[in-house]
């Protein structure tokens, strides 16, 4: 991702979701810049898809014990640990807890059935409902093929349209309740369900 993309691609997610910010009483969008940098730092490959210049959704996929792209998931790191000190955000123990907390509901005797996952898979929600999501997630599926996954996870929640992975021939594997982090998409609830889906390749 270039600049540009970047910053269109941080409009996006923090449009989507809360990523914390509520919690950590942050300003702007810096709780998606560190959001976007975790993405680039796991992920192997990302494809963007675009309208007239601008960024629609995006998607892409990490890749268990990768050698690949360490210069730029190392500088991604370096970054999302100096936004994590930010001080637009004034309760840094809340994001710390946020960042600790999310998408490690999964047992790791589940997690050992795969050799990936997908990273992130985002639409504009005024283009959503329109193939877009499945085009982008179709051909991750196809470069993570060829990169020599077999079979690859999703990770996802309530506050995602999940059935959707239904829909790409992706099968539930394991569910389990988590804290609710996204209260203004699942509403007023202390628990949300959070699920891990799984693709062969």
């Amino acid at each position: 991702m270039n600049i540009k993309e970047m910053k269109q691609a941080v409009e996006i997610l923090g449009k989507e979701w809360n990523l914390g910010k509520k919690e950590s009483e942050a300003e702007g969008n810096i709780c998606a810049w560190i959001y976007l940098m975790e993405i680039l730092e796991e992920s192997e490959k990302i494809i963007t898809y675009k309208e007239n210049g601008e960024l629609i959704g995006f998607c892409g996929y990490a890749k268990w014990n990768s050698k690949e792209h360490l210069l730029r998931k190392k500088l991604a790191k370096i970054i999302r640990k100096k936004l994590m000190n930010s001080k637009k955000i004034k309760n840094k123990d809340a994001i710390k807890k946020y960042d600790d907390n999310y998408g490690y509901y999964e047992p790791k005797e589940i997690e050992k059935k795969f050799d990936g996952e997908i990273s992130i898979l985002i639409v504009k929600k005024e283009y959503q409902n329109k193939g877009i999501g499945t085009k982008l997630l179709l051909e991750v599926f196809k470069l993570a093929k060829e990169d020599g996954l077999k079979k690859i996870q999703i990770l996802t929640d309530e506050s995602c349209n999940h059935e959707f992975y239904e829909k790409c021939n992706c099968k539930i594997v394991y569910e389990t309740k988590i804290q609710n982090i996204e209260s203004n998409i699942v509403g007023n609830k202390k628990f949300e369900t959070a699920y891990v889906y799984g693709k062969i390749l």
